[in-house]
């Protein structure tokens, strides 16, 4: 099987905005773009070293993106041809000439597989990336929920340590949802390909509107002032260089037993989140199962589980 010469990978923190790009790429009339893709590249080890396949393809059974994206298994294919064959198909589905996968974790390890591709980093501004990872329950804080922002931006500094700026291209998620159509004009010439206003076309498709501009920013209104030094605190000299101006109040330091309560008052609220969202039952199933090795009973559960995660995502 030939390997996807150039494939194209939007990559940056979840809840940046990549679901809004993503959207608007797969709609370009020569470019096939496929949702989150993480089990492209978080099964490969920090060595480099692939996963064992018949592992790797029971992992792929359970994995809510991975079962959303109706790809085959073929099991006669080694990683590399397996994961090259799930963009192939994506590909094949709508006849484009370009392929791309959105990926959020650990990208920095598809130059392994795919030494020619391009990427598109999505940036957005910590403290709202922050706010809407909080709001999806995935912490209790918006302390704790920055890590979303942070993991993504370590990333990326270790992507570039193997693309060149020919393959890079950085996009604010603020310019993209201000001044949409030159961003969309800038991309697209980056990919080599002539801008398409069919890439608007999203909104007749799909939950997401226009880009609205009250997105932007939202930290600013919607956060207590102690909840933004704290995340200046830990954000601050990140956002500073990559060009988000801090919002003025002074810079705090927070002493160790604070940092533990709010780690510990975040994994509390984002199990109480849990069960609100999948219910008590649910929750304990699905705990109880893992933990005591009910492999059928837990293969059900997170069936269950990602069904409701599915209705919930936007």
């Amino acid at each position: 099987m030939t390997l996807v010469d150039a494939p194209v990978f939007l990559v940056g923190s979840e809840r940046s905005g990549t679901t809004l790009l993503r959207l608007m790429l797969d709609h370009h009339p020569k470019i096939a773009f496929n949702f989150e893709s993480d089990y492209i590249a978080t099964q490969i080890s920090d060595e480099g070293a692939y996963p064992e396949m018949k592992q790797y393809r029971e992992w792929l059974t359970q994995d809510r993106a991975f079962q959303g994206s109706r790809f085959s298994i073929d099991e006669r294919l080694d990683f590399v041809g397996l994961v090259n064959h799930f963009l192939i198909q994506k590909q094949a589905r709508v006849g484009k000439e370009l392929v791309g996968a959105t990926i959020h974790h650990q990208f920095h390890k598809l130059s392994r597989i795919w030494p020619r591709a391009k990427y598109i980093y999505l940036l957005r501004d910590g403290r709202d990336v922050a706010v809407s990872a909080m709001r999806m329950g995935w912490a209790g804080n918006t302390y704790i929920a920055a890590d979303v922002w942070l993991e993504a931006e370590k990333e990326r500094d270790d992507a570039r340590l193997n693309v060149g700026d020919e393959r890079w291209l950085e996009v604010r998620y603020e310019d993209l949802i201000v001044s949409t159509r030159p961003q969309l004009e800038r991309i697209c010439d980056f990919l080599g390909v002539e801008y398409s206003e069919r890439m608007f076309d999203y909104v007749n498709t799909s939950t997401y509107d226009a880009p609205d501009p009250s997105l932007c920013y939202q930290w600013r209104t919607n956060l207590a002032k102690v909840e933004v030094q704290r995340l200046e605190e830990k954000l601050g000299d990140r956002l500073l260089s990559r060009g988000y101006p801090l919002s003025g109040y002074p810079r705090i330091m927070i002493p160790r037993l604070v940092k533990k309560y709010l780690f510990l008052q975040s994994r509390i609220e984002a199990y109480r989140y849990r069960l609100r969202l999948y219910g008590v039952g649910l929750t304990l199933r699905e705990t109880l199962s893992r933990r005591l090795g009910l492999e059928r009973l837990h293969r059900k559960t997170i069936a269950k589980i990602n069904r409701v995660t599915d209705a919930h995502m936007k």
